[in-house]
């Protein structure tokens, strides 16, 4: 059995600054100018991601849509929150009959953060942004900030939003 050790040593992952472990595998080969970027990007990107039950995904946001792909371990659960300040969740897993999902799009300028439930337990997923990844687009959340802007959330933003300011 691999343990969470084993992949993040196979598959080169390094600490990622929302949480997890990561490594860009692939991207286009050629890049475009993206007007909602203001900037050129590849035309898509694509990382390996480890999450553990100790170390989620913190809340963030991206303005392009990433689709979220599970590999194998335990279910992750997604939580959104829309550009209306709709929250929902998501169940990315392999258990088809419960409900979990394969795969999954959070559209473009959702806020969003991932979390295994089961102890002591990890993932392996991947995810494809398009336009391409770049930390020119991405904005890591600040609880304080959180809190203040969705206040019915106080549960899973004390739980999930990072300490850290942006």
């Amino acid at each position: 059995m691999n343990t969470k050790e084993d992949y993040i040593q196979s598959l080169n992952l390094v600490p990622h600054p929302e949480g997890g472990w990561y490594r860009q595998v692939y991207h286009s080969d050629d890049t475009f100018f993206a007007p909602e970027s203001n900037g050129d990007r590849y035309r898509y990107t694509s990382i390996l991601f480890l999450l553990t039950s100790q170390i989620p995904s913190h809340f963030h946001r991206l303005n392009h849509d990433e689709l979220w792909y599970f590999h194998i371990g335990s279910p992750v659960t997604i939580h959104l929150i829309s550009p209306l300040g709709v929250y929902s969740t998501v169940q990315l897993g392999n258990h088809l009959l419960t409900g979990e999902q394969l795969q999954f799009r959070v559209p473009k300028n959702t806020i969003f953060a991932s979390e295994i439930a089961d102890r002591d337990a990890f993932t392996v997923v991947s995810c494809m942004v398009a336009p391409g990844f770049d930390y020119h687009d991405f904005e890591l959340l600040s609880k304080k900030q959180l809190l203040h802007n969705y206040p019915n959330n106080a549960e899973v933003i004390e739980r999930l939003a990072s300490d850290a300011k942006q």
